[in-house]
C-alpha cells in the first residue's frame, strides 16, 4: 500500500512541476517505463532511487511519507528571495509559461549568468512600470 501512495505523490508532484515522466526517467538515468511502474506502485522504490526523485523534483524526500494532501508547487519551494532585492509578494502557483521559464532557468548552471537574467527582469519590470 506504501508503494502506490508514494507512487500517486510521484506523480501528483511531477505533474504539479510540469515534469514529463520521460523528463523525470532522464534526469534519474532510468526508463520512462520504469518511473510509471513506480507511480502506479507496482515495482517497490528504493531509498537510493526515492532520494534521486527527491532531487530531481527539487522536494524534500520527506514529502513522499507525509500523509497531508497538499503537494508543493513552486511558491511553496521557493525562498522568495531575489538577490539584492526584495522578498516576492503574494507568490501564485506558476502557470505553463512560468514553469517553461524555471525549467531554462534551472538549466543555466553559471551563478553569475544566473543573477544576470534576474537583474534583466528586474529591469524589464522597472521599464514596464515607467511606462
Amino acid at each position: 500500500m506504501i508503494d502506490k501512495q508514494i507512487g500517486i505523490k510521484i506523480r501528483q508532484i511531477r505533474k504539479s512541476w510540469g515534469v514529463s515522466q520521460i523528463e523525470l526517467a532522464e534526469r534519474i538515468g532510468i526508463s520512462f517505463q520504469q518511473v510509471q511502474k513506480y507511480e502506479k506502485g507496482s515495482t517497490r522504490i528504493s531509498v537510493s532511487r526515492l532520494m534521486q526523485i527527491s532531487e530531481a523534483l527539487n522536494v524534500k524526500v520527506t514529502v513522499f511519507f507525509e500523509e497531508t494532501e497538499k503537494i508543493p508547487v513552486v511558491s511553496d519551494l521557493s525562498p522568495g528571495y531575489i538577490p539584492g532585492g526584495v522578498p516576492f509578494e503574494n507568490i501564485q502557483s506558476p502557470d505553463k509559461e512560468e514553469m517553461t521559464m524555471l525549467k531554462f532557468f534551472r538549466k543555466i548552471k553559471n551563478r553569475k549568468v544566473r543573477e544576470g537574467m534576474i537583474k534583466q527582469l528586474q529591469g524589464l519590470i522597472e521599464l514596464e512600470n515607467q511606462k
